[in-house]
Protein backbone atom coordinates (compact mmCIF):
# COMPACT_ATOMS: atom_id res chain seq x y z
CA UNK A 1 0.00 0.00 0.00
CA UNK A 2 1.60 3.24 -1.18
CA UNK A 3 -1.47 5.23 -2.28
CA UNK A 4 -4.86 5.72 -0.66
CA UNK A 5 -7.57 7.71 -2.44
CA UNK A 6 -10.78 8.86 -0.80
CA UNK A 7 -14.22 9.67 -2.10
CA UNK A 8 -15.42 13.08 -0.84
CA UNK A 9 -19.22 13.25 -0.53
CA UNK A 10 -20.66 11.06 2.25
CA UNK A 11 -17.22 9.56 2.93
CA UNK A 12 -15.10 12.36 4.38
CA UNK A 13 -18.17 14.30 5.50
CA UNK A 14 -21.93 13.66 5.79
CA UNK A 15 -23.62 15.22 2.78
CA UNK A 16 -27.07 14.44 4.14
CA UNK A 17 -26.84 16.92 7.06
CA UNK A 18 -27.13 20.17 5.01
CA UNK A 19 -29.75 18.50 2.82
CA UNK A 20 -31.74 17.38 5.84
CA UNK A 21 -31.64 20.92 7.22
CA UNK A 22 -32.85 22.29 3.88
CA UNK A 23 -35.75 19.85 3.72
CA UNK A 24 -36.72 20.86 7.27
CA UNK A 25 -36.62 24.59 6.49
CA UNK A 26 -38.13 24.72 3.01
CA UNK A 27 -41.90 25.25 2.90
CA UNK A 28 -42.75 22.57 0.33
CA UNK A 29 -40.72 19.84 2.05
CA UNK A 30 -40.80 20.57 5.78
CA UNK A 31 -43.85 18.39 6.45
CA UNK A 32 -42.13 15.25 5.14
CA UNK A 33 -39.77 12.95 6.96
CA UNK A 34 -36.23 12.99 5.64
CA UNK A 35 -36.17 9.25 4.98
CA UNK A 36 -39.22 9.67 2.73
CA UNK A 37 -37.63 12.32 0.55
CA UNK A 38 -33.95 11.42 0.55
CA UNK A 39 -33.97 8.16 -1.51
CA UNK A 40 -36.14 9.77 -4.17
CA UNK A 41 -34.04 12.96 -4.23
CA UNK A 42 -30.84 10.92 -4.48
CA UNK A 43 -32.27 8.93 -7.40
CA UNK A 44 -32.98 12.09 -9.38
CA UNK A 45 -29.71 13.68 -8.27
CA UNK A 46 -27.82 10.73 -9.78
CA UNK A 47 -29.85 10.99 -13.00
CA UNK A 48 -29.20 14.73 -13.17
CA UNK A 49 -25.47 14.28 -12.59
CA UNK A 50 -25.30 11.71 -15.39
CA UNK A 51 -27.04 14.18 -17.74
CA UNK A 52 -24.57 16.93 -16.80
CA UNK A 53 -21.62 14.55 -17.32
CA UNK A 54 -22.94 13.72 -20.80
CA UNK A 55 -23.49 17.45 -21.47
CA UNK A 56 -27.23 16.85 -21.94
CA UNK A 57 -28.16 19.65 -19.54
CA UNK A 58 -26.58 22.42 -17.47
CA UNK A 59 -25.77 22.15 -13.77
CA UNK A 60 -28.58 24.60 -12.93
CA UNK A 61 -31.05 22.53 -14.96
CA UNK A 62 -30.01 19.39 -13.06
CA UNK A 63 -30.62 21.18 -9.74
CA UNK A 64 -34.11 22.20 -10.85
CA UNK A 65 -34.80 18.73 -12.23
CA UNK A 66 -33.87 16.78 -9.08
CA UNK A 67 -36.07 18.66 -6.61
CA UNK A 68 -39.01 19.08 -9.01
CA UNK A 69 -39.04 15.40 -9.91
CA UNK A 70 -38.69 14.42 -6.25
CA UNK A 71 -41.76 16.42 -5.28
CA UNK A 72 -43.66 15.26 -8.34
CA UNK A 73 -43.54 11.74 -6.89
CA UNK A 74 -45.37 13.16 -3.86
CA UNK A 75 -47.92 14.95 -6.07
CA UNK A 76 -46.49 18.40 -5.33
CA UNK A 77 -45.88 20.86 -8.14
CA UNK A 78 -42.93 23.26 -8.09
CA UNK A 79 -41.99 25.95 -10.60
CA UNK A 80 -38.45 26.75 -11.67
CA UNK A 81 -38.07 29.74 -9.35
CA UNK A 82 -39.11 27.69 -6.31
CA UNK A 83 -36.65 24.98 -7.30
CA UNK A 84 -33.84 27.54 -7.55
CA UNK A 85 -34.81 28.93 -4.14
CA UNK A 86 -34.51 25.42 -2.70
CA UNK A 87 -31.05 25.07 -4.30
CA UNK A 88 -29.94 28.43 -2.88
CA UNK A 89 -30.98 27.36 0.62
CA UNK A 90 -29.19 24.02 0.18
CA UNK A 91 -26.05 25.77 -1.08
CA UNK A 92 -26.04 28.08 1.96
CA UNK A 93 -26.44 25.14 4.34
CA UNK A 94 -23.48 23.40 2.69
CA UNK A 95 -21.24 26.15 4.06
CA UNK A 96 -21.60 24.52 7.50
CA UNK A 97 -20.23 21.05 6.66
CA UNK A 98 -17.58 19.36 8.81
CA UNK A 99 -15.45 16.21 8.58
CA UNK A 100 -16.76 12.95 9.99
CA UNK A 101 -15.32 11.78 13.33
CA UNK A 102 -11.81 10.22 13.12
CA UNK A 103 -11.16 11.47 9.56
CA UNK A 104 -8.52 14.03 10.53
CA UNK A 105 -6.85 11.45 12.75
CA UNK A 106 -6.77 9.01 9.82
CA UNK A 107 -5.34 11.60 7.42
CA UNK A 108 -2.64 12.71 9.86
CA UNK A 109 -1.63 9.11 10.55
CA UNK A 110 -1.39 8.22 6.85
CA UNK A 111 0.63 11.34 6.10
CA UNK A 112 3.07 10.47 8.90
CA UNK A 113 3.48 6.99 7.39
CA UNK A 114 4.39 8.46 4.00
CA UNK A 115 1.26 7.31 2.18
CA UNK A 116 0.34 9.21 -0.99
CA UNK A 117 -3.13 10.65 -0.30
CA UNK A 118 -5.63 11.55 -3.03
CA UNK A 119 -9.26 12.52 -3.39
CA UNK A 120 -11.19 11.23 -6.42
CA UNK A 121 -14.63 12.81 -6.49
CA UNK A 122 -17.57 13.05 -8.86
CA UNK A 123 -19.17 16.44 -9.25
CA UNK A 124 -18.90 19.97 -10.62
CA UNK A 125 -15.46 21.47 -10.15
CA UNK A 126 -16.55 24.68 -8.42
CA UNK A 127 -18.73 22.89 -5.86
CA UNK A 128 -16.25 20.12 -5.08
CA UNK A 129 -13.37 22.55 -4.57
CA UNK A 130 -15.52 24.70 -2.31
CA UNK A 131 -16.26 21.65 -0.14
CA UNK A 132 -12.55 20.82 0.02
CA UNK A 133 -11.79 24.34 1.28
CA UNK A 134 -14.75 24.49 3.69
CA UNK A 135 -13.73 21.16 5.22
CA UNK A 136 -10.09 22.24 5.65
CA UNK A 137 -8.91 19.37 3.45
CA UNK A 138 -6.40 21.61 1.71
CA UNK A 139 -4.29 21.06 4.84
CA UNK A 140 -3.86 17.42 3.75
CA UNK A 141 -4.21 17.47 -0.05
CA UNK A 142 -2.49 19.70 -2.61
CA UNK A 143 -4.54 20.94 -5.55
CA UNK A 144 -2.92 18.30 -7.73
CA UNK A 145 -4.01 15.57 -5.32
CA UNK A 146 -7.71 16.36 -5.72
CA UNK A 147 -9.12 14.76 -8.88
CA UNK A 148 -12.57 16.06 -9.86
CA UNK A 149 -14.68 14.32 -12.50
CA UNK A 150 -15.71 17.49 -14.34
CA UNK A 151 -12.06 18.42 -14.87
CA UNK A 152 -11.25 14.94 -16.17
CA UNK A 153 -14.32 14.58 -18.43
CA UNK A 154 -14.91 11.16 -16.91
CA UNK A 155 -16.55 10.03 -13.68
CA UNK A 156 -16.67 7.06 -11.34
CA UNK A 157 -17.40 4.19 -11.81
CA UNK A 158 -15.54 4.54 -15.13
CA UNK A 159 -12.07 3.09 -14.57
CA UNK A 160 -10.54 5.91 -16.61
CA UNK A 161 -10.62 8.35 -13.69
CA UNK A 162 -8.64 5.83 -11.59
CA UNK A 163 -6.22 5.29 -14.47
CA UNK A 164 -5.63 9.06 -14.63
CA UNK A 165 -4.54 9.00 -10.98
CA UNK A 166 -2.10 6.15 -11.70
CA UNK A 167 -0.59 8.03 -14.62
CA UNK A 168 -0.38 11.34 -12.79
CA UNK A 169 1.29 9.98 -9.66
CA UNK A 170 3.18 7.02 -11.18
CA UNK A 171 1.97 4.23 -8.89
CA UNK A 172 0.90 0.67 -9.55
CA UNK A 173 -2.73 -0.40 -9.19
CA UNK A 174 -1.47 -3.26 -6.99
CA UNK A 175 -0.41 -0.64 -4.42
CA UNK A 176 -3.58 1.47 -4.66
CA UNK A 177 -6.57 1.55 -2.30
CA UNK A 178 -9.83 3.44 -2.63
CA UNK A 179 -12.18 4.32 0.23
CA UNK A 180 -15.78 5.30 -0.44
CA UNK A 181 -19.38 4.99 0.69
CA UNK A 182 -21.15 4.14 -2.58
CA UNK A 183 -21.08 0.50 -3.63
CA UNK A 184 -22.13 0.97 -7.31
CA UNK A 185 -19.95 4.05 -7.84
CA UNK A 186 -16.92 3.69 -5.54
CA UNK A 187 -16.54 -0.06 -5.03
CA UNK A 188 -17.45 -1.06 -8.58
CA UNK A 189 -15.22 1.67 -10.01
CA UNK A 190 -12.20 0.70 -7.89
CA UNK A 191 -12.74 -3.01 -8.59
CA UNK A 192 -12.90 -2.42 -12.36
CA UNK A 193 -9.68 -0.40 -12.14
CA UNK A 194 -7.92 -3.25 -10.30
CA UNK A 195 -7.59 -1.34 -7.02
CA UNK A 196 -8.23 -2.66 -3.52
CA UNK A 197 -11.25 -0.98 -1.95
CA UNK A 198 -12.68 -0.31 1.49
CA UNK A 199 -16.43 0.17 1.61
CA UNK A 200 -17.45 2.65 4.31
CA UNK A 201 -20.92 1.19 4.66
CA UNK A 202 -22.41 3.41 7.36
CA UNK A 203 -25.99 2.51 6.49
CA UNK A 204 -25.38 -1.27 6.37
CA UNK A 205 -26.52 -1.66 2.79
CA UNK A 206 -26.41 -4.89 0.82
CA UNK A 207 -24.92 -5.07 -2.70
CA UNK A 208 -27.65 -5.36 -5.34
CA UNK A 209 -26.46 -8.78 -6.52
CA UNK A 210 -25.69 -10.04 -3.01
CA UNK A 211 -21.96 -10.43 -3.76
CA UNK A 212 -19.59 -7.97 -2.10
CA UNK A 213 -16.55 -7.16 -4.24
CA UNK A 214 -15.01 -4.77 -1.68
CA UNK A 215 -11.68 -5.85 -0.22
CA UNK A 216 -12.97 -4.83 3.20
CA UNK A 217 -16.26 -3.47 4.52
CA UNK A 218 -16.33 -1.25 7.60
CA UNK A 219 -19.36 0.23 9.32
CA UNK A 220 -17.91 3.31 11.05
CA UNK A 221 -15.04 5.73 10.66
CA UNK A 222 -13.58 4.37 13.88
CA UNK A 223 -13.52 0.87 12.37
CA UNK A 224 -11.95 2.38 9.24
CA UNK A 225 -9.23 4.01 11.35
CA UNK A 226 -8.41 0.75 13.16
CA UNK A 227 -8.36 -1.23 9.92
CA UNK A 228 -5.94 1.15 8.21
CA UNK A 229 -3.64 1.27 11.23
CA UNK A 230 -3.61 -2.53 11.26
CA UNK A 231 -2.75 -2.71 7.56
CA UNK A 232 0.38 -0.58 7.80
CA UNK A 233 3.53 -2.24 9.13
Amino acid sequence: MTTIAFDLDDTLYDRTLPLQKTFQEFTATKHFKFNQLYPVYQKYSDIGFEQVTRKQCSLEQSHVFRIRETLREFNIGMDKQEALSFQTMYKNNQEEISLRPHIEEILRYLQQRGIQLLIITNGPSFHQWKKVRNLGLDAYFTDKEVIVSEEESTAKPDRKIFNRAEERFQFSKQDAWYIGDSYPIDMVGAYQAGWSAVWLNLTKQKPANGFNIATKTVYSTEELKNYLIGLLP
